[in-house]
């Protein structure tokens, strides 16, 4: 690429010569951010395309401003530009800064943003020797492949990173997004209908950024099926260079209309008569795009673990409102892939639950005399039991989850547990275990201000 064609790509989308447009701040995540500059380690943010990586980066650039950093000390680069070149690799580096150094700043002083830098073919070498050589400030890296953590990656970085995980919006964060942002106790009596009515948006609309922000019903829909479409088609498809575009898509639908039920993969097999290593494939393919999750049946062997049958949940509900079949019966599903969401975001589990380690907090399934949606570890202690349904109005239901919940709290001797609904409030013992019911929405804002 010539140098001034590839500078004038570089102008665009950095902001030497013109403004930072307004953007909406996640603080959580930007606070986090701002702790990772205390060091001079590489910060690697990941997450699902179209989550808020590159803008978190925007933001964070203008905060660099106001703390008085240059702004031709800071270079932004955007991989999914086609205009850098396809079957990029390293080469491509040199080039850049190279031109960057020549038109704009010829120091060590480069604060140096590599977005969606999974498009570069070996990046992790060059960004390492980059870190070690010391030739730049500060490393800024995207992904929208949990391959970032790869075992190569890991050798070649270990030691030399931190990590954030960024995922689609909260209910919280919605309720933020807004404009709602001082939510108290109080309020969530007081104003009750108020909070259940953005819920059930928030059930309908999901979190990825772009579609809260968009109000018309059409748009937003259109939106989601597109960044579903992209994540098959160019995370997946072009970078493995599949050939059947067909079956790797039957599969993300199958997977995305059966979330939260307990599957395995000859179960796919046999449903979509695709083979038991394509489908094997295809599963590692979908979690490395963080479109979908696993969680494991847990069990004290690892061994077991891994060979257990799986639950299913997808990176944001509104993937299952708009790709999955046969959600309009089963709200309970939709509730409890909202919940499993909550629960890694207030863990910051790693995008795989199987990596987890002493020390760490993990989420499983309990499936023995009966089932329980979700236990919590939290190093080497089973410290919660959680049960999601829609409703406990009928007595079966109630019968079952009780009894599922039971079971849970007695093999792991807990004495409390939780149970999530639409809208039910309670406290009940339950043949001597304490059991706690509580609507979902009121337990996903419990990380609010609440006073």
């Amino acid at each position: 690429m010539e140098k001034e064609k590839l500078f004038e790509v570089l102008n665009e989308w950095n902001y030497w010569n013109k403004e930072i447009p307004e953007y909406y701040s996640r603080k959580k995540y930007e606070n986090n951010l701002s702790k990772y500059d205390l060091t001079d380690e590489i910060t690697v943010v990941k997450g699902i395309r179209r989550c808020g990586k590159s803008t978190l980066l925007i933001n964070h650039i203008k905060d660099l401003l106001k703390q008085g950093i240059e702004s031709k000390n800071i270079l932004f680069v955007n991989f999914e530009d086609p205009r850098l070149g396809i079957d990029l690799n390293t080469n491509i580096f040199e080039e850049i800064l190279d031109v960057y150094k020549e038109y704009t700043n010829n120091s060590t002083e480069i604060y140096l943003f590599l977005d969606e830098i999974q498009n570069v073919s070996g990046w992790e070498k060059w960004v390492r020797t980059v870190y070690e050589l010391k030739k730049v400030k500060k490393i800024y890296i995207t992904g929208s492949s949990s391959k970032l953590l790869s075992r190569e990656f890991g050798t070649a970085l270990s030691g030399r990173y931190l990590d954030l995980n960024i995922y689609p919006a909260s209910f919280l964060e919605f309720l933020e997004f807004n404009g709602e942002k001082n939510i108290t106790k109080q309020k969530l009596v007081t104003e009750k209908i108020k909070y259940k009515k953005y819920f059930n948006q928030y059930l309908e609309i999901g979190g990825f950024p772009k579609v809260i922000l968009t109000k018309e019903h059409f748009l937003r829909k259109k939106e989601i099926l597109n960044y579903f479409e992209t994540i098959i088609l160019k995370d997946i498809v072009a970078r493995y260079n599949l050939k059947n575009y067909d079956n790797i898509r039957k599969v993300a639908i199958y997977l995305i209309s059966n979330i939260s039920k307990i599957t395995n993969v000859n179960k796919v097999r046999t449903s979509l008569n695709i083979s038991y290593e394509l489908i094997e494939k295809y599963f590692e393919y979908l979690r490395e795009t963080y479109l979908v999750y696993e969680v494991h049946k847990y069990d004290d062997s690892l061994k077991k673990q891994y060979s257990s049958k799986k639950k299913i949940y997808v990176s944001d509900i509104s993937f299952a409102k708009e790709i999955g079949f046969g959600f309009s019966e089963n709200m309970g599903r939709i509730y409890e892939n909202l919940v499993f969401l909550e629960l890694i975001k207030r863990f910051e589990e790693l995008s795989d639950t199987r990596t987890k380690q002493n020390g760490m907090s993990s989420i499983y399934y309990h499936n023995e005399n009966q089932e329980c949606d979700f236990i919590i570890k939290e190093g080497l202690k089973i410290t919660q039991a959680i049960q999601v349904t829609k409703s406990l109005g009928n007595s079966d239901t109630r019968k079952r989850e009780l009894l599922g919940l039971k079971d849970a709290m007695e093999k792991y001797k807990l004495k409390e547990g939780l149970i999530l609904t639409e809208d039910e409030t309670e406290e009940c013992e339950f043949e001597g275990y304490k059991v706690i019911i509580k609507p979902i929405w009121k337990w996903l804002l419990e990380h609010a201000n609440n006073k």
